[in-house]
């Protein structure tokens, strides 16, 4: 059930929606810029709260798993309360937490911060709802498509910014006070410059639903990486992975069964939108669980290994940089494409695509040019799907269940990374634990195999979903 409030935005200037996108752009650039600031800064900020390199681990693991929690959570509040109301919850809960971190009081603390710091990974979701409240047709999709192109694009930007704020200024609080910069603006535009969304869900709040999930949730990410420093058959890994398993099936039971869930089970299942979150959940996989490996056969020293380049820290960089900007180009161009041949088949082309770069790397991986030729192939097959997939999820989920929907969307690619890193993890330890060179360059044909798979399952999936006329057909009209 939707319903109007128009009161909700009485008390802003009217803003068009061509300046509403405008500042959620920005935002999305400044969520970009702070996921990719702190990772070069790991080290240097390992030292100055002389803990181990183990626990500074913990940096990044606690900000996802407070994403975990915040995100279905946030998304579903945002249908029921107002997308703009949670969304200006989760700027000010991120510009508490990077502020605090910035000062580096002590180790606890900085954990504490980073939890403050997971909701950064619902802004997208928000503002997703908040675009398609107000945009429809092609319009929605570019708008979406930038939103998205602007958090690849902010997190090169904070990634190169790291190392040059770095080098210039004269203390590491200064430098960490810059990502704080970036999302003070956010909070202005999104306190005095975004109208409310006015679609409402009349659903009651499933308190033990949304307590499940994020139990759920939190379980399995922390079982996943006791797997990729265990393996799997620690008793460690395999108690929690279980207990996640189990407090998951109980969830799943209640929600099926409440009037009100706090995400519809049926719908994520359904023909509707299930390719998509199966998908999702595929792109995830390869997106963040083949990062790690990718960086590693890179760096592997030829003589010693029988493979890789023995890459400096700045090749690698560069082949990551070749995958990411192509994305952002994919991501931010894929509307126009998808009003000329329907967005089906730039998603069908982007899986094609990663597909194919997987499979050229089975058989070509033994010269430098060649990776980059891959990694420009993968960029632009995971750009078209980096737009258009949550694009997709917005134009098919009820009109009053967008934030949710977009929200399970982002999990769904959280959980298929932390699934894949900790499966490749430690299947790369297996195949070099096996001693042989043949058998260790085995455990990335692998991993490269399994990454062509997955996108294979994902064309096969979009190709044949029940794909509704209204999606294309309205998008066309809307430019038209």
């Amino acid at each position: 059930m939707t319903t109007d409030t128009p009161p909700l935005t009485a008390s802003l200037p009217k803003v068009s929606a061509r300046a509403v996108v405008g500042f959620l752009v920005f935002c999305e650039l400044a969520s970009g810029f702070v996921q990719g600031f702190y990772a070069p800064l790991l080290g240097e900020i390992a030292g100055h709260l002389q803990v181990s390199d183990a626990d500074i681990t913990w940096f990044l693991t606690v900000q996802t798993l407070a994403a975990a929690v915040c995100v279905p959570l946030l998304s579903k509040l945002g249908d029921i309360f107002g997308h703009r109301r949670m969304l200006r919850i989760a700027v000010v809960a991120v510009l508490i937490g990077t502020l605090v971190t910035a000062f580096l009081p002590s180790y606890p603390l900085v954990l504490a911060a980073r939890i403050l710091v997971g909701p950064l990974a619902v802004w997208l979701p928000l503002e997703i709802a908040l675009v398609h409240n107000r945009i429809k047709g092609e319009t929605a999709r570019t708008s979406i498509g930038l939103l998205v192109s602007c958090l690849t694009g902010g997190a090169i930007l904070g990634t190169i910014s790291a190392g040059v704020f770095s080098s210039v200024l004269p203390s590491l609080t200064l430098t960490l006070l810059v990502p704080v910069v970036f999302v003070a603006v956010s909070v202005y535009a999104v306190f005095l410059k975004v109208p409310e969304s006015t679609s409402r869900t009349g659903a009651k709040i499933d308190v033990l639903g949304f307590i499940g999930i994020g139990l759920a949730m939190v379980v399995l990410l922390f079982g996943l990486r006791l797997a990729s420093s265990e393996g799997f058959g620690s008793m460690a890994t395999i108690v929690t992975l279980v207990a996640a398993v189990v407090i998951f099936a109980s969830w799943v039971l209640w929600e099926l069964r409440v009037a009100s869930p706090a995400i519809d089970v049926r719908l994520i299942v359904s023909p509707r939108l299930g390719p998509v979150y199966l998908t999702a959940f595929l792109f995830g996989m390869v997106m963040f669980g083949a990062q790690a490996p990718s960086t590693t056969f890179l760096t592997a020293d030829p003589d010693v290994s029988g493979y890789g380049f023995a890459a400096t820290a700045g090749t690698a960089s560069a082949v990551t940089a070749v995958v990411t900007i192509l994305a952002t180009v994919g991501a931010a161009t894929f509307a126009p494409i998808a009003r000329r041949i329907g967005i089906r088949a730039v998603l069908v082309t982007g899986a094609v695509l990663a597909a194919s770069g997987s499979l050229i790397q089975i058989a070509f991986h033994e010269e430098l040019w060649q990776i980059f030729m891959i990694s420009a192939i993968n960029g632009i097959g995971m750009g078209f799907l980096l737009g258009a997939l949550p694009a997709l999820v917005a134009e098919l989920a009820p009109s009053d269940s967008t934030g949710i929907a977009a929200g399970v969307y982002n999990s769904l690619r959280t959980l298929g990374g932390s699934a894949a890193g900790a499966v490749f993890a430690v299947l790369l330890a297996g195949f070099t634990a096996s001693g042989s060179l043949s058998s260790s360059i085995g455990g990335y044909i692998t991993i490269w195999s399994v990454c062509a798979g997955a996108f294979i399952i994902s064309a096969l999936a979009l190709a044949f979903m029940r794909m509704p006329r209204l999606t294309d057909s309205s998008a066309r009209k809307a430019h038209s």
